[in-house]
């Protein structure tokens, strides 16, 4: 009894090891029993978006400075990182992230409205105007910078041309609602005109 035990377990072995994969098939997935590729920069960018969700943004900023060192050409490099620095309360840093991907992507309509947003939040009204025009002098068709820019006029004090704005991709309710939430807020924007 004992010398079958042993035979049935030197046989399960036997076919467990041949049913390995001793070398991983390049073309399968590594799931699929292939090798493991290379983390892709939006497997690093979405892994940082949950580290920063969960508040663990040390770890976040790692990943977010090996997407610079290894992919500085992946936009949500700048994106993401500005995005994780905001989460901290680092608003000039943000902008200086988003600068950094401004130097690689020139007048890029994405990173000059997030930096217009950045600069919002610093209430900072003139280069946020100034990259809220960029950006939708880029694309003007998108309801994002169309609005964002229509918000600045608005807080800037220029309410016919904020109307005017707004009016390309909101109702008018919700234009004249804008309005009034702008000039509620202005004057914490005064400082910076």
């Amino acid at each position: 009894m004992k010398n079958l035990t042993l035979r049935t377990c030197a046989l399960a072995l036997v076919l467990a090891a041949s049913a390995c994969q001793s070398t991983p098939d390049p073309e399968l997935d590594w799931f699929d029993g292939g090798a493991l590729k290379p983390t892709t920069p939006q497997t690093l960018q979405l892994t940082a978006r949950v580290l920063a969700a969960r508040g663990d943004t040390t770890r976040a900023g790692y990943l977010i400075e090996r997407l610079l060192r290894d992919h500085p050409d992946h936009l949500g490099t700048y994106t993401e990182g500005a995005e994780i620095l905001l989460s901290e309360g680092r608003i000039q840093d943000a902008i200086g992230w988003l600068d950094r991907g401004l130097a690689r992507f020139p007048a890029h309509p994405v990173l000059l409205n997030d930096r217009g947003l950045c600069h919002l939040l610093a209430a900072d009204l003139a280069p946020a105007t100034l990259d809220f025009e960029a950006a939708c002098a880029a694309d003007p068709a998108d309801a994002e910078y169309v609005s964002n820019l229509a918000l600045a006029r608005a807080l800037g004090g220029e309410e016919d041309a904020a109307r005017e704005l707004w009016a390309r991709v909101l109702t008018p309710a919700d234009v004249n609602a804008n309005l009034e939430i702008a000039r509620a807020s202005r004057s914490r924007f005064a400082a910076s005109r």
